[in-house]
């Protein structure tokens, strides 16, 4: 915003005028006074833009401190619930810590969001029903930042609102567009990215699915960062398991690309009686999505010895336990491996087991590139050898590799909300620029036309007086 000012008063002060030759009165006069009037008419029209943009505050407040007033005009953040407030928590402090007016909705009661109380944020519960996503969309807001994948997708029940300005996808992982769902960012404006490495997987599925180009910005993970913060806080650690014995977190993903699915708790046995003592931590999906699974791996495994199930809303406390991790596609392998220094073993997930996923437009997923990076990969013909491959990484695995490869990809690692917060700033001055602002900074531009057509003219006249 403050660069259109500079520019209008560019407009009226920065084209110099040398006067090195006598000015006819006549034609000089008309031309000068004539000069004074455009002039003074870009002044005002300077003046008006700068107090429209700068004095229109981006919300009010009533007595009621927690209800915002003239809120269309802020930013609306979108949670699905209170397994994304890891990512929401650090720019939301940065938000109040900036004093900046915002509105909080989230489809979740147990959203801890809900419990804050600013004068600052106007926080919003939303049922996940049919009448509630129909207000969602028609929500007006210059930006919308959300995690969501799909919204605005065929058959995904939250449509895009038309009055949502710009609409910003932020990961709340460290994982990338490979482990989305097909079109699941075709609606979005502009993606937040971890590091640069996201880059060209979504420029590929881009083009593959010939959707639009999205401005794409690198920031950082603030869910990494707040995780980060836990694991300094983390004092003690509780636990039923026998920390004699090496600790094995197990954390398969959701769906077809999770390692229970592919290859199913026969591992857990094998591992359990090898004398490992096993965490097992499963995605939140997983619970939605597919319960009968579920119920079905808790059944095969709560009753082997020294196994226990991880519920906890983070996982900051089965990590911290664990000694090393046996995951798949999903992204707490680099939770565990960038905040914990510890390796990781992959299971291979065939490509063909992810056909509904955007990984199939890439040749080779960059998780799949960087797993050999973190740790080991096991796939189905070396899968009867796990015990002996937990082993070996756990002695002969340079663990230097991890904080290298961290510093590489992540951004901002520690403090990623300032970058964040100010991106979202400056889309949301972008699209408060009104109509009526337009009009203004075209009025603008004829002006500068106009006076420059006149420099020219008294440079002409000037030239013709010094050869008279």
């Amino acid at each position: 915003m403050f660069n259109i000012f500079l520019m209008a008063l560019y407009i009226v002060i920065a084209i110099p005028f040398n006067a090195h030759a006598y000015l006819d009165p006549a034609s000089g006069n008309a031309l000068v006074s004539a000069l004074i009037a455009l002039a003074g008419t870009s002044i005002y029209m300077c003046k008006s833009l700068f107090y429209k943009i700068f004095n229109r505050q981006p919300t009010s407040f009533s007595t009621d401190t927690t209800q915002l007033t003239n809120a269309d005009k802020t930013l609306i953040i979108f949670s699905e619930g209170k397994n994304y407030w890891s990512t929401f928590r650090p720019i939301v402090n940065e938000l109040i810590k900036k004093k900046i007016y915002f509105r909080y909705f989230t489809l979740d009661v147990y959203d801890p969001a809900l419990c804050i109380d600013s004068k600052f944020m106007q926080s919003k519960l939303f049922s996940k029903n049919r009448r509630s996503f129909a207000k969602l969309a028609k929500i007006k807001a210059p930006v919308m930042l959300a995690t969501t994948p799909n919204i605005g997708a065929l058959n995904y029940p939250m449509k895009r609102s038309l009055q949502v300005g710009h609409l910003v996808h932020i990961f709340h992982a460290m994982a990338n567009i490979a482990d989305y769902r097909k079109g699941s960012l075709d609606y979005y404006d502009s993606v937040i990215m971890v590091g640069d490495h996201e880059k060209i997987p979504i420029r590929m599925v881009e083009a593959a699915r010939q959707t639009k180009k999205k401005e794409l910005v690198t920031c950082g993970l603030p869910y990494l960062d707040d995780l980060y913060r836990q694991k300094q806080d983390l004092k003690t650690i509780e636990t039923d398991l026998n920390k004699i014995s090496t600790t094995i977190l197990v954390a398969p993903s959701w769906g077809n690309k999770g390692c229970f699915s592919e290859y199913g708790t026969d591992f857990v046995e094998h591992l359990s009686q090898a004398g490992y003592a096993i965490i097992i931590r499963v995605h939140p999906h997983s619970q939605i999505f597919e319960p009968d699974a579920l119920s079905h791996w808790q059944e095969t495994t709560s009753k082997l010895p020294n196994v226990i199930w991880d519920t906890e809303t983070f996982g900051t406390k089965a990590m911290q336990q664990a000694d090393i991790l046996i995951s798949d596609t999903s992204s707490i392998r680099f939770d565990f491996a960038f905040l914990y220094n510890k390796p990781v073993i992959t299971l291979d997930i065939p490509i063909e087991s992810r056909e509904e996923y955007e990984a199939v437009y890439l040749d080779q997923p960059w998780t799949e590139m960087v797993a050999n990076q973190i740790g080991a990969v096991v796939n189905h013909e070396s899968i009867d050898n796990l015990s002996e491959i937990v082993n070996s990484t756990l002695h002969d695995f340079p663990r230097q590799k991890l904080k290298k490869l961290r510093d590489a990809t992540v951004a901002n690692f520690g403090n990623s909300a300032p970058e964040i917060v100010s991106y979202i700033l400056k889309k949301i001055n972008e699209k408060q620029i009104t109509s009526i602002d337009s009009k203004i900074i075209e009025e603008l531009h004829e002006v500068k036309q106009k006076l420059a057509e006149m420099h020219k003219e008294i440079k002409d006249l000037q030239a013709a007086q010094q050869k008279n």
